[in-house]
């Protein structure tokens, strides 16, 4: 790729006249929102939109292959992160229409070893108000880098990990949740999970490039992922093991078998009227099962968007359009919540800003140095900054590591995140805080050591 040293805002150009779904309009359209960020190496793979019953428009992006220059395909297929987590909650439902289980029953029923599991039903861990920790707690992660253990020993630490709250109480997103509800539909349906969503959902759907993702040969069309580097490089990025990633972020899949999940899923081809409801409800926190649950452009919407290693992804289905847009990229950055959101304007002729690009800073005053340190943002909850080879580094928990880049001598920005962040200082001029976005009520976190 050409050096570049650039990053998306928005310019004061505003678009609202949309083509139809499949036009040559909209495909005029969502090229010129997609470029700015392909050009800032913030985004390269597909986006899809597809109105039921009509020809699918499918676009192909950037490179599938930065050391190879091999251009995207519409056929590429990637790891979808927690877009995953939909499957596993049908795959859930699935079993109850079976009489296998019920959403109501505890998870000690399925596993009885897992502790405290009287306690928490199975709806609490769909809902995330289970309780469970987070994947990216455990002690196994950080030690491993996401690469060590099997699927079975990730279950006993989360069983003996404390909760973050009592089971109920709260809502707390959890993958280790999602791992949980993975080995309850094992249990229940005797099959592995990547079986049961085989047999019961990519078979029958047609959807010949999704599979969850496990030890065995290449798989045709699968694309290598990437991380952001710098101002505008990639870096090649490993994938979790699935030990880490089962049922909350352990799929792949294309463009166009995504299509068809939706059709099929909000088109009542899988779930009974009940089973579909129960999905699609909003529990209190704007959230279904494995699903979000709100409203976009005066529309309701059903999604979910997702991250790993070096991808990152988004669908999203409105429901009275029966219009499914999906991103797929294999970047990891948030940059996929701005496309996303312009994508659907021009899909629905909404006013939009085009993006365009600006310098970061090449070299700031400040040490990096002064930067390093563990910012606490409530309990359970730090973000550790390192300086590595001249990079400042940022991480949540035991998660993976983001670069901060600056964008002047008082703001930084995460090509990862999509975020700016401020450092703040105390009345004696050392760092003390950092401040996780721009606006009055952005996130503190106190500088703890």
């Amino acid at each position: 790729m050409k050096a570049r040293s650039a990053f998306v805002l928005w310019a004061c150009v505003s678009l609202s006249h949309a083509g139809a779904v499949g036009s040559a309009s909209l495909k005029s359209q969502i090229d010129s929102i997609v470029a700015p960020y392909v050009a800032a190496a913030d985004f390269m793979g597909v986006v899809a939109v597809q109105r039921d019953g009509e020809q699918a428009l499918i676009l192909p992006y950037g490179l599938a292959s930065v050391e190879l220059d091999v251009p995207h395909r519409s056929t590429d297929v990637f790891a979808i992160g927690s877009v995953s987590k939909q499957f596993t909650a049908v795959a859930i439902l699935l079993l109850e229409q079976e009489g296998r289980l019920r959403t109501d029953d505890p998870v000690s029923k399925y596993l009885p070893a897992f502790a405290g599991g009287e306690q928490i039903t199975i709806e609490q861990l769909l809902t995330h108000t289970s309780g469970v920790a987070d994947i990216y707690s455990l002690e196994r992660f950080g030690e491993t880098a996401g690469q060590g253990g099997t699927f079975a020993e990730v279950i006993d630490d989360l069983s003996e990990m404390e909760r973050t709250h009592p089971p109920g109480s709260a809502y707390a997103y959890s993958n280790g949740g999602y791992a949980v509800l993975a080995a309850i539909i094992e249990r229940a349906s005797g099959v592995t999970y990547g079986e049961y969503l085989d047999r019961r959902i990519f078979k029958p759907l047609g959807m010949s490039n999704s599979a969850h993702d496990e030890p065995g040969p290449a798989a045709a069309n699968r694309v290598p992922g990437y991380d952001p580097w710098g101002h505008d490089k990639l870096t090649p990025a490993a994938l979790i093991s699935a030990a880490f990633s089962t049922g909350a972020g352990s799929i792949w899949s294309s463009a166009a078998d995504l299509l068809t999940w939706t059709s099929a899923l909000h088109g009542g081809q899988l779930l009974s009227d009940a089973a579909y409801e129960k999905f699609t409800r909003d529990y209190g926190y704007a959230y279904g099962y494995g699903v979000s649950v709100f409203r976009r452009f005066g529309r309701d919407v059903i999604g979910h968007d997702g991250r790993v290693a070096g991808y990152a992804s988004d669908v999203a289905r409105y429901l009275e359009d029966r219009v499914t847009v999906v991103i797929l990229s294999n970047v990891q950055s948030v940059a996929r919540d701005e496309i996303r959101r312009l994508v659907a304007a021009a899909t629905f002729g909404e006013s939009y800003s085009v993006p365009r690009q600006r310098r970061f800073l090449d070299r700031p005053s400040t040490a990096l140095a002064e930067l390093v340190g563990v910012y606490s943002f409530g309990p359970g909850f730090n973000v550790t900054t390192t300086e590595s080879n001249g990079r400042l580094l940022a991480r949540a928990n035991e998660g993976g590591d983001s670069e901060l880049i600056p964008l002047s001598e008082t703001e930084w920005f995460s090509r990862t995140l999509y975020a700016t962040v401020r450092f703040g200082r105390d009345d004696s001029g050392l760092v003390d805080r950092l401040i996780w976005g721009l606006g009055e009520g952005a996130p503190i976190g106190r500088q703890i050591r």
